[in-house]
């Protein structure tokens, strides 16, 4: 006769996957209480146009001059293109008069110090960008 193996519980294989399914569960329920939370509430992880408009509305009123610059022109390109426009220079013109007097480091200056656009043309037209 053959030897019978005595073994009482559980596998190793069986342990592993209860584990594994009470860390789903528990995650799982997790994931149900944040999914519970109401859509428009203040949080710096969703859009601001999802806020409550109390809190919007607070937002945009203690807004600085340099956030809303951020806001606007958010890379110097952007920046750079919009002064080229309001200056009513043609660009290639424009182009010309900014490497032809090497002005090109005092816009980024003017682009760091965040000055409105309509500012930094009137400054080019004082150092002779017609």
């Amino acid at each position: 006769m053959g030897r019978k193996s005595v073994y009482v519980g559980e596998s190793a294989k069986d342990r592993s996957i209860n584990l594994m399914d009470k860390f789903i569960k528990k995650s799982d329920s997790k994931n149900q209480l944040v999914k519970n939370l109401p859509a428009r509430r203040k949080d710096p992880n969703i859009p601001i146009d999802l806020w409550p408009e109390k809190d919007q509305i607070e937002y945009y009123e203690n807004r600085s001059p340099s956030d809303i610059f951020d806001e606007i022109y958010s890379a110097y390109s952007t920046w750079y293109s919009t002064v080229k426009q309001q200056s009513g220079v043609y660009h290639r013109t424009f182009d010309e008069f900014i490497s032809a007097r090497d002005l090109k480091p005092t816009l980024y200056t003017l682009w760091q110090e965040k000055t409105m656009p309509k500012d930094a043309v009137y400054q080019l037209r004082k150092l002779g960008v017609y």
